[in-house]
């Protein structure tokens, strides 16, 4: 499981102007539990080949000689690719491994790693949560390209050939069992969706939905495909399809969630938000999309419980949680408390490390508390 809270918190955004996360958040949670072998839970039906239940295949397709992992790959790194751990990260318990584990949410930090190693390839495995601030990184800057997709991971390398779709052809071939061939398509269309390849993400689709349809990430990954290209309607209809197979399958249910939020129905995606954090009460993409959720609901009580969770997370893997404090005091305020907004917003405000924004806002709402209790008045959040 990647680590569990980001070392930065991202912002929740809500109350300030600022551009929406929703678009993230939505490929965060589409492949949220799909990934079993890494995030445990039980479903009907299970793959059970290890291609594809486990990394192997791109396990294979590692070079290095110098490779940049998250948090998750390190045990099948040490068991198959250990040559190609970069020795300051070969002891687990080294400031190196931590900070590599933390560069996947940290951008700025993967690139003071790669100019003391520099990389020859970034293998992210999993849970997109785990790695989506890097992975748009990556992107956008173009020096590392894409290698290599499947089901389980993304590999790019500094130099060398681009995927192809031959490749992803090879990839459908390795599965001679029907279910577990949609299964191992959708979800490489999903990635594919996620870095922007939509025509391959397509065609993968419509692979997948031939092999069987009865497989429900074939139903995730569509409706992830049409979250993309913003056909809300469509894609509530897939995420609806993927539920009708499996009434408990979690990214059927983050899908759903994802589209009742864009489409404005807040209480109906709050809902859902709820059966997320139920199913992974210790993942924080879940918790960080059940507080923004709970907010838009006005039900800042159970945004609370979310907050605090993750600050608690956070301070057990040592992680910085000033971020999260910040919007913990926006909650307290929106229930009148300003004791506990006080004591937040305070906590925040005195991490040199929060950012200009959440520091800006932070400011403004120390502000607002402070008068109100001068006042002894309730005291209420900054408003849009």
């Amino acid at each position: 499981m990647p680590d569990p809270t980001p070392a930065s918190p991202p912002a929740i955004r809500r109350l300030r102007g600022l551009r929406p996360l929703f678009a993230a958040l939505a490929m965060v949670l589409v492949a949220s539990g799909t990934l079993w072998f890494l995030k445990g839970g039980s479903r009907p039906w299970r793959p059970a080949g290890p291609l594809a239940a486990t990394p192997e295949l791109a396990l294979a397709e590692l070079r290095g000689p110098r490779t940049f992992f998250g948090g998750n790959g390190r045990l099948w790194m040490q068991r198959d690719k250990a040559a190609l751990i970069p020795e300051a990260a070969r002891d687990a318990g080294s400031d190196f491994s931590r900070s590599m584990a933390q560069a996947v949410q940290e951008p700025a930090l993967f690139r003071e790693l790669d100019r003391e190693v520099r990389f020859a390839e970034v293998w992210l495995l999993g849970d997109p949560s785990g790695y989506r601030p890097l992975l748009e990184h990556l992107l956008d800057a173009r020096d590392f390209t894409l290698a290599y997709v499947d089901h389980t991971s993304l590999i790019f390398r500094r130099d060398g050939a681009a995927w192809s779709r031959a490749a992803l052809d090879q990839l459908g071939e390795r599965f001679p069992d029907t279910k577990e061939r949609a299964y191992a398509l959708a979800l490489a269309a999903s990635k594919l969706a996620l870095v922007r390849q939509m025509d391959a993400a397509l065609a993968l689709l419509e692979d997948a939905e031939a092999s069987d349809p009865t497989v429900p990430e074939v139903w995730s990954g569509w409706s992830t495909y049409r979250m993309v290209k913003g056909e809300w309607d469509k894609a509530l209809a897939a995420a609806e399809k993927a539920l009708a197979i499996d009434p408990k399958f979690i990214p059927g249910i983050a899908c759903r969630a994802q589209c009742l939020y864009a489409m404005k129905r807040f209480t109906a995606a709050w809902q859902d938000a709820e059966r997320l954090v139920a199913a992974h009460p210790e993942d924080p993409a879940m918790l960080f999309y059940h507080a923004k959720l709970a907010h838009e609901a006005r039900a800042f009580d159970s945004e609370i419980d979310s907050l605090r969770k993750l600050i608690a997370l956070g301070e057990k893997n040592r992680a910085n949680v000033s971020g999260y404090r910040v919007y913990l005091a926006q909650a307290y305020a929106a229930i009148h408390d300003a004791d506990n907004a006080m004591d937040q917003v305070t906590l925040a405000l005195l991490d040199r490390k929060l950012p200009r924004e959440q520091r800006e806002f932070a400011d403004e709402l120390l502000g607002q508390i402070q008068r109100a209790i001068e006042a002894d008045t309730e005291v209420a959040p900054p408003e849009k």
